[in-house]
């Protein structure tokens, strides 16, 4: 009798675990008038852990924390002209350093947003998850940018002999110097689209 009581009270310490159908049951039946403790008695639950179901989805602790570092580690790194932001290793290695830099100050604005029990505690998952973020996100911009571009620049043989037509006539007179227009057609060919694995010549 002494165990069951023993362990019944240690039970009671802990929230239990609840899958998202079991958190959006005690939503509902909240919602329709049932107490908590009919709740916890029902669905055989601990009765802080039907107390602390607020709504359907669970938030993280750590949301808000995560999402301003986050914003804050995306801005820098993109403000970082020398960093090659197509390695994953060398953006993951400076996003870390920033990241525990802001989290071990006590006088960063991310302080405050740190859970009051968990300010000291050992934040290496929390970190990790705000660096493979950022990583992802820096790499996707840059890849949407690069795209952008390539597409922007690519002309077909057919739309660069009408550019052609367009070119002031004394750049293919005599007054015109040969390293200039050699350099316009050299321009002008790295945009044109190559076709059937050959490069356009002119």
């Amino acid at each position: 009798m002494v165990k069951q009581t023993k362990k019944f009270r240690q039970r009671s310490r802990k929230y239990d675990k609840i899958t998202q159908e079991e958190r959006e049951q005690i939503v509902k039946m909240k919602e329709n008038g049932s107490t908590c403790r009919e709740i916890s008695e029902q669905m055989k639950k601990n009765i802080k852990t039907i107390q602390s179901i607020k709504s359907i989805q669970k938030k993280s602790e750590y949301a808000d924390l995560k999402k301003a570092l986050i914003e804050y580690g995306f801005q820098k790194i993109m403000e970082m002209q020398q960093l090659d932001k197509t390695n994953s290793k060398i953006i993951g290695k400076q996003v870390n350093k920033l990241i525990k830099d802001q989290l071990e100050q006590r006088t960063s604005k991310f302080w405050n947003l740190i859970p009051e029990q968990k300010k000291f505690s050992n934040k290496r998952r929390i970190i990790q998850q705000i660096v493979l973020n950022i990583v992802e996100r820096v790499q996707n911009t840059i890849q949407k940018n690069n795209d952008s571009h390539q597409q922007t620049n690519i002309i077909t043989k057919e739309e660069f002999e009408e550019k052609k037509a367009e070119i002031p006539i004394n750049l293919f007179g005599l007054t015109t110097p040969l390293h200039i227009a050699k350099a316009y057609y050299y321009l002008m060919s790295m945009c044109i689209q190559p076709k059937n694995n050959y490069a356009f010549l002119l």
